[in-house]
């Protein structure tokens, strides 16, 4: 018996076989942010040097409830300085700042650079047991969106009792 392409139906299975397992391969090893094959961006995954350098990040309130007093206002942006090693982990030169201040603010964390799921703690101070988590991801274009919520599980609040939506950019 032979199947409409004129091949026996052994060879037909066999073909179709080998096609499709080679397929499903090149699509299960697809890392890049490019497609290889015409599957969408498979890992989203960036280097430490496009993780590295100067974000500003946007926040909108997202809370149902109110926020308490001295939370930060919708459309705030606050900066950082990310120094990514190679393992994904914040240097201890990182940090982050609330403008117009100036004050230098520790910030600890990782970026899983094989996905972008990053993961910050943005303390108040220096031995501070007020922290922020910024959890989102980070794109390879210099993008990120996530959430922010203050105060961090664990900790006391920076500013005032609240959760963001929060959009980045990487701007040097």
């Amino acid at each position: 018996m032979r199947n409409p392409s004129g091949k026996p139906w052994r060879l037909y299975v066999r073909s179709t076989l080998l096609c499709l397992t080679l397929l499903v391969s090149l699509a299960a090893c697809e890392t890049s942010t490019d497609a290889l094959i015409g599957f969408p961006g498979g890992g989203g995954g960036l280097t430490t040097a496009q993780a590295t350098g100067n974000w500003s990040f946007t926040v909108q309130r997202t809370s149902a409830l109110a926020c308490t007093s001295g939370s930060l206002a919708n459309g705030q942006v606050l900066t950082a300085r990310l120094d990514v090693l190679s393992d994904g982990t914040l240097a201890s030169t990182s940090f982050w700042q609330n403008p117009p201040t100036t004050l230098v603010r520790p910030l600890t964390g990782s970026v899983a650079l094989a996905s972008g799921s990053s993961d910050f703690f943005m303390f108040a101070s220096s031995g501070s047991t007020g922290a922020m988590e910024l959890q989102g991801t980070m794109t390879a274009a210099g993008s990120f969106s996530g959430t922010l919520s203050d105060p961090a599980a664990g900790s006391f609040q920076v500013f005032g009792a609240c959760s963001y939506t929060v959009g980045g950019t990487k701007t040097g």
